[in-house]
Protein backbone atom coordinates (compact mmCIF):
# COMPACT_ATOMS: atom_id res chain seq x y z
CA UNK A 1 0.00 0.00 0.00
CA UNK A 2 2.52 3.00 1.68
CA UNK A 3 5.14 3.96 3.44
CA UNK A 4 5.25 6.88 5.26
CA UNK A 5 8.02 9.40 7.49
CA UNK A 6 5.40 11.66 9.61
CA UNK A 7 7.30 14.03 11.91
CA UNK A 8 7.32 17.00 13.71
CA UNK A 9 7.10 19.15 16.76
CA UNK A 10 3.21 19.95 16.75
CA UNK A 11 2.15 17.34 18.21
CA UNK A 12 -1.69 17.15 18.12
CA UNK A 13 -1.60 17.99 14.09
CA UNK A 14 1.00 15.33 13.81
CA UNK A 15 -1.11 12.74 15.32
CA UNK A 16 -4.51 13.87 13.78
CA UNK A 17 -2.64 13.16 10.55
CA UNK A 18 -1.91 9.86 11.70
CA UNK A 19 -5.75 9.54 12.54
CA UNK A 20 -6.52 10.88 9.09
CA UNK A 21 -4.29 7.94 7.21
CA UNK A 22 -5.05 5.25 9.21
CA UNK A 23 -9.18 6.30 8.30
CA UNK A 24 -8.08 6.65 4.16
CA UNK A 25 -6.38 3.46 4.26
CA UNK A 26 -9.51 1.94 5.84
CA UNK A 27 -7.36 0.40 8.98
CA UNK A 28 -8.94 0.30 12.43
CA UNK A 29 -7.32 -0.32 16.16
CA UNK A 30 -7.77 -3.87 16.13
CA UNK A 31 -5.24 -3.87 12.48
CA UNK A 32 -2.38 -2.01 13.70
CA UNK A 33 0.32 -3.05 15.47
CA UNK A 34 3.13 -0.27 16.85
CA UNK A 35 6.58 -0.97 17.53
CA UNK A 36 8.61 1.43 20.54
CA UNK A 37 11.57 2.35 18.54
CA UNK A 38 12.86 5.04 20.85
CA UNK A 39 15.52 3.34 22.60
CA UNK A 40 17.76 0.90 20.29
CA UNK A 41 17.91 -1.61 23.32
CA UNK A 42 14.60 -3.87 23.42
CA UNK A 43 13.56 -3.07 19.46
CA UNK A 44 14.14 -5.20 16.84
CA UNK A 45 13.43 -3.25 13.45
CA UNK A 46 13.73 -7.24 11.51
CA UNK A 47 10.83 -7.96 13.78
CA UNK A 48 8.69 -4.67 12.60
CA UNK A 49 9.37 -5.18 8.52
CA UNK A 50 8.50 -9.05 8.99
CA UNK A 51 5.08 -7.65 10.78
CA UNK A 52 4.26 -5.92 7.12
CA UNK A 53 4.47 -9.24 5.34
CA UNK A 54 2.52 -11.19 7.82
CA UNK A 55 -1.14 -11.67 7.05
CA UNK A 56 -3.73 -14.13 8.12
CA UNK A 57 -5.21 -16.61 5.72
CA UNK A 58 -8.40 -15.83 6.96
CA UNK A 59 -8.77 -11.99 7.03
CA UNK A 60 -7.79 -9.64 3.94
CA UNK A 61 -8.47 -6.43 5.84
CA UNK A 62 -5.60 -4.34 5.60
CA UNK A 63 -3.43 -3.26 7.46
CA UNK A 64 -0.69 -0.89 9.75
CA UNK A 65 2.55 -1.29 11.15
CA UNK A 66 3.77 2.08 12.94
CA UNK A 67 7.40 2.34 14.25
CA UNK A 68 6.96 5.01 16.44
CA UNK A 69 9.58 7.58 17.45
CA UNK A 70 12.52 5.96 15.67
CA UNK A 71 15.98 6.59 17.24
CA UNK A 72 17.23 5.84 13.76
CA UNK A 73 15.46 9.13 12.28
CA UNK A 74 15.96 11.53 15.42
CA UNK A 75 19.00 13.58 15.02
CA UNK A 76 19.19 14.09 19.24
CA UNK A 77 19.51 10.62 19.59
CA UNK A 78 23.09 8.65 19.21
CA UNK A 79 22.84 5.30 17.71
CA UNK A 80 26.31 4.50 18.82
CA UNK A 81 25.94 1.08 20.82
CA UNK A 82 27.79 0.88 24.05
CA UNK A 83 30.20 -1.19 23.65
CA UNK A 84 31.71 -0.08 19.84
CA UNK A 85 30.53 2.50 17.27
CA UNK A 86 31.50 -0.21 14.78
CA UNK A 87 29.45 -2.56 16.55
CA UNK A 88 26.29 0.13 15.85
CA UNK A 89 27.22 1.19 12.27
CA UNK A 90 26.92 -2.70 11.54
CA UNK A 91 23.95 -2.51 12.69
CA UNK A 92 22.52 -0.04 10.74
CA UNK A 93 23.84 -1.16 7.78
CA UNK A 94 21.78 -4.40 8.81
CA UNK A 95 18.94 -2.08 9.14
CA UNK A 96 19.01 -0.19 5.76
CA UNK A 97 19.33 -3.85 3.96
CA UNK A 98 16.40 -5.07 5.54
CA UNK A 99 14.16 -1.79 4.82
CA UNK A 100 15.45 -1.70 0.92
CA UNK A 101 14.58 -5.54 0.71
CA UNK A 102 11.00 -4.30 1.65
CA UNK A 103 10.89 -1.40 0.08
CA UNK A 104 11.82 -2.81 -3.39
CA UNK A 105 8.60 -5.43 -2.75
CA UNK A 106 6.16 -3.81 -0.04
CA UNK A 107 2.88 -5.71 0.83
CA UNK A 108 0.52 -3.85 -1.17
CA UNK A 109 -1.72 -4.47 2.07
CA UNK A 110 0.38 -2.84 4.73
CA UNK A 111 1.00 0.52 5.46
CA UNK A 112 4.50 1.27 6.67
CA UNK A 113 4.63 4.28 9.59
CA UNK A 114 7.89 5.92 10.82
CA UNK A 115 5.27 8.04 13.16
CA UNK A 116 7.81 10.88 15.26
CA UNK A 117 5.58 12.36 18.00
CA UNK A 118 7.16 16.12 18.96
CA UNK A 119 10.58 15.88 16.86
CA UNK A 120 11.44 16.10 13.09
CA UNK A 121 12.42 12.94 11.06
CA UNK A 122 16.60 14.14 10.28
CA UNK A 123 16.88 14.08 6.44
CA UNK A 124 20.70 13.57 6.84
CA UNK A 125 19.98 9.74 7.97
CA UNK A 126 20.59 6.86 5.59
CA UNK A 127 17.08 5.24 6.58
CA UNK A 128 15.96 8.77 5.82
CA UNK A 129 17.40 8.86 2.16
CA UNK A 130 16.57 5.46 1.65
CA UNK A 131 12.59 6.04 1.87
CA UNK A 132 12.87 8.81 0.28
CA UNK A 133 14.42 6.91 -3.32
CA UNK A 134 11.16 4.37 -2.86
CA UNK A 135 8.30 7.52 -2.80
CA UNK A 136 7.47 6.98 1.04
CA UNK A 137 5.43 10.09 1.62
CA UNK A 138 6.96 12.47 3.83
CA UNK A 139 4.61 15.03 6.04
CA UNK A 140 6.34 17.34 8.30
CA UNK A 141 4.54 19.51 10.95
CA UNK A 142 6.27 22.04 13.10
CA UNK A 143 5.10 24.41 14.92
CA UNK A 144 3.32 27.34 13.14
CA UNK A 145 3.96 30.86 12.90
CA UNK A 146 2.00 33.75 14.80
CA UNK A 147 0.15 34.68 11.43
CA UNK A 148 -0.46 31.29 10.75
CA UNK A 149 -1.40 29.62 14.01
CA UNK A 150 -4.24 33.05 14.92
CA UNK A 151 -5.69 31.91 11.39
CA UNK A 152 -5.86 28.35 12.01
CA UNK A 153 -7.47 29.28 15.70
CA UNK A 154 -9.92 31.57 14.03
CA UNK A 155 -10.75 28.98 11.28
CA UNK A 156 -11.16 26.39 14.58
CA UNK A 157 -13.46 28.58 16.43
CA UNK A 158 -15.94 28.92 13.48
CA UNK A 159 -16.44 25.09 12.83
CA UNK A 160 -17.08 25.16 16.51
CA UNK A 161 -19.47 27.93 16.12
CA UNK A 162 -17.75 30.03 18.93
CA UNK A 163 -17.75 33.54 18.93
CA UNK A 164 -15.22 35.38 20.81
CA UNK A 165 -14.70 39.15 22.02
CA UNK A 166 -11.76 40.80 20.33
CA UNK A 167 -9.51 40.86 24.36
CA UNK A 168 -11.48 37.31 24.82
CA UNK A 169 -9.81 36.57 21.75
CA UNK A 170 -6.51 37.69 22.35
CA UNK A 171 -6.52 36.36 26.26
CA UNK A 172 -7.07 32.73 24.73
CA UNK A 173 -4.32 33.17 21.70
CA UNK A 174 -2.13 33.95 24.74
CA UNK A 175 -2.63 31.34 26.65
CA UNK A 176 -2.70 28.71 24.39
CA UNK A 177 0.86 30.13 22.95
CA UNK A 178 0.56 28.38 19.88
CA UNK A 179 0.03 24.90 20.35
CA UNK A 180 -2.55 23.32 18.62
CA UNK A 181 -2.55 20.68 21.48
CA UNK A 182 -3.48 23.40 24.28
CA UNK A 183 -6.14 25.31 21.59
CA UNK A 184 -7.94 22.17 21.22
CA UNK A 185 -8.73 21.06 24.59
CA UNK A 186 -9.88 24.86 25.35
CA UNK A 187 -12.24 24.47 22.30
CA UNK A 188 -13.52 21.26 23.69
CA UNK A 189 -13.99 22.97 27.56
CA UNK A 190 -15.59 26.32 25.49
CA UNK A 191 -17.59 23.85 23.28
CA UNK A 192 -18.83 22.27 27.02
CA UNK A 193 -19.48 25.62 28.20
CA UNK A 194 -23.11 25.73 25.79
CA UNK A 195 -22.72 29.45 25.08
CA UNK A 196 -21.51 30.50 21.47
CA UNK A 197 -20.86 34.15 22.71
CA UNK A 198 -17.82 34.41 25.03
CA UNK A 199 -16.31 37.23 26.42
CA UNK A 200 -12.88 38.00 28.24
CA UNK A 201 -14.35 36.57 31.98
CA UNK A 202 -15.84 33.73 30.26
CA UNK A 203 -11.80 32.75 28.75
CA UNK A 204 -10.46 33.38 31.93
CA UNK A 205 -12.24 30.96 33.80
CA UNK A 206 -12.22 27.98 31.14
CA UNK A 207 -8.76 28.19 29.83
CA UNK A 208 -6.02 26.63 31.96
CA UNK A 209 -3.44 29.13 32.42
CA UNK A 210 0.12 28.35 30.51
CA UNK A 211 2.66 28.74 33.30
CA UNK A 212 5.38 29.68 30.58
CA UNK A 213 3.79 32.71 29.15
CA UNK A 214 2.60 33.78 32.68
CA UNK A 215 5.32 33.57 33.78
CA UNK A 216 7.44 35.73 30.77
CA UNK A 217 4.59 38.22 31.13
CA UNK A 218 5.67 38.75 34.59
CA UNK A 219 9.28 38.81 34.30
CA UNK A 220 8.52 41.41 31.13
CA UNK A 221 6.32 43.25 33.81
CA UNK A 222 9.35 43.54 36.07
CA UNK A 223 11.73 44.46 34.11
CA UNK A 224 10.14 47.29 33.06
CA UNK A 225 8.96 48.28 36.62
CA UNK A 226 5.12 47.99 36.11
CA UNK A 227 4.03 46.89 39.34
CA UNK A 228 0.67 46.60 38.70
CA UNK A 229 1.08 43.86 36.13
CA UNK A 230 3.72 41.61 38.07
CA UNK A 231 0.85 41.22 40.86
CA UNK A 232 -1.65 40.43 38.21
CA UNK A 233 0.78 37.52 37.12
CA UNK A 234 1.27 36.60 40.21
CA UNK A 235 -2.03 36.34 41.65
CA UNK A 236 -2.91 34.88 38.23
CA UNK A 237 -0.70 31.73 38.95
CA UNK A 238 -1.42 31.62 42.97
CA UNK A 239 -4.40 30.82 42.20
CA UNK A 240 -3.74 28.29 39.56
CA UNK A 241 -2.27 26.24 42.63
CA UNK A 242 1.55 27.47 41.92
CA UNK A 243 3.13 29.17 44.66
CA UNK A 244 5.43 31.72 45.88
CA UNK A 245 8.57 30.10 45.95
CA UNK A 246 8.23 27.70 42.58
CA UNK A 247 7.69 31.39 41.20
CA UNK A 248 11.10 32.69 42.43
CA UNK A 249 12.46 29.94 40.92
CA UNK A 250 10.49 30.41 37.79
CA UNK A 251 11.11 34.16 37.80
CA UNK A 252 14.80 33.15 38.74
CA UNK A 253 14.95 31.41 35.53
CA UNK A 254 13.74 34.07 33.22
CA UNK A 255 16.24 36.46 34.71
CA UNK A 256 19.08 34.39 34.40
CA UNK A 257 18.45 33.76 30.71
CA UNK A 258 17.84 37.47 30.23
CA UNK A 259 21.51 38.55 31.73
CA UNK A 260 23.30 35.46 29.95
CA UNK A 261 21.99 37.76 26.85
CA UNK A 262 22.36 41.20 28.05
CA UNK A 263 26.22 40.23 29.44
CA UNK A 264 27.11 39.28 25.88
CA UNK A 265 25.08 41.95 24.07
CA UNK A 266 26.98 44.34 26.54
CA UNK A 267 30.08 43.05 25.21
CA UNK A 268 28.94 43.44 21.51
CA UNK A 269 28.01 40.68 20.20
CA UNK A 270 24.76 41.07 18.00
CA UNK A 271 21.28 38.87 18.38
CA UNK A 272 22.40 35.83 15.95
CA UNK A 273 26.05 35.61 17.22
CA UNK A 274 24.51 35.30 20.89
CA UNK A 275 21.74 33.00 19.66
CA UNK A 276 24.79 30.55 18.07
CA UNK A 277 26.84 30.83 21.13
CA UNK A 278 23.93 30.33 23.79
CA UNK A 279 22.50 27.40 21.32
CA UNK A 280 19.34 29.53 21.66
CA UNK A 281 16.27 30.63 19.21
CA UNK A 282 17.63 33.42 17.39
CA UNK A 283 13.43 35.15 17.66
CA UNK A 284 13.61 34.48 21.54
CA UNK A 285 16.98 36.22 22.07
CA UNK A 286 15.51 39.46 20.26
CA UNK A 287 12.49 39.00 22.19
CA UNK A 288 14.53 39.15 25.39
CA UNK A 289 16.91 41.99 24.65
CA UNK A 290 14.05 43.61 23.92
CA UNK A 291 12.61 43.40 27.10
CA UNK A 292 15.66 43.71 28.94
CA UNK A 293 16.43 47.42 27.17
CA UNK A 294 15.89 49.11 29.86
CA UNK A 295 18.49 47.47 32.65
CA UNK A 296 22.05 46.80 32.78
CA UNK A 297 23.59 43.07 32.87
CA UNK A 298 24.51 44.41 36.85
CA UNK A 299 20.75 45.26 37.81
CA UNK A 300 20.14 41.26 36.36
CA UNK A 301 22.93 39.86 38.42
CA UNK A 302 21.78 42.26 41.73
CA UNK A 303 18.53 40.59 41.47
CA UNK A 304 19.56 36.90 40.77
CA UNK A 305 21.65 37.24 43.98
CA UNK A 306 18.75 38.47 45.98
CA UNK A 307 16.46 35.66 44.72
CA UNK A 308 19.46 33.60 45.15
CA UNK A 309 19.65 34.32 49.02
CA UNK A 310 15.90 34.87 49.14
CA UNK A 311 15.77 30.91 48.45
CA UNK A 312 18.12 29.69 51.24
CA UNK A 313 16.53 32.02 53.57
CA UNK A 314 13.28 30.13 52.70
CA UNK A 315 14.72 26.51 52.76
CA UNK A 316 16.44 27.73 56.29
CA UNK A 317 13.22 28.96 57.76
CA UNK A 318 14.04 32.34 58.14
CA UNK A 319 12.00 34.22 55.99
CA UNK A 320 8.25 32.57 54.39
CA UNK A 321 8.09 32.82 50.67
CA UNK A 322 4.44 34.87 50.36
CA UNK A 323 6.40 37.81 52.48
CA UNK A 324 9.57 37.38 51.42
CA UNK A 325 8.61 37.40 47.47
CA UNK A 326 6.45 40.32 48.52
CA UNK A 327 9.21 42.64 49.44
CA UNK A 328 11.41 41.61 46.82
CA UNK A 329 8.81 42.80 44.47
CA UNK A 330 8.12 45.98 46.36
CA UNK A 331 11.84 46.67 46.27
CA UNK A 332 12.42 46.05 42.97
CA UNK A 333 9.72 45.86 41.06
CA UNK A 334 8.28 49.29 41.16
CA UNK A 335 10.54 51.90 39.06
Amino acid sequence: MSTYILSGKDIYRVEENLRHILKNHGIDREHTVVFDASEKKGFRFDAAIIECDTFSLFDDHAKAVIVKNPFFLNAGKKTESASSKKNADKDAEMRISILEQYLKKPNPSAVLIFYCVGFEADSRKKEYKLLQKYHAEIIRLQKMKKWEFENYADRQLGLSHLRLSRDARNELLNRVDGDTLLLHNALDKMVLYGQESLDLNDIEHLVSLNPEVNVFRMSNAFLRGDFADVIRARDEMLAANYDDQALIMMLAGRLRAYYSYKLLYEKGLSASEIAMRMRANEYAVKISLEGASSVRSSDLLRWLSELAELDQNIKAGRIDAPSGFEMFLLKNGKR
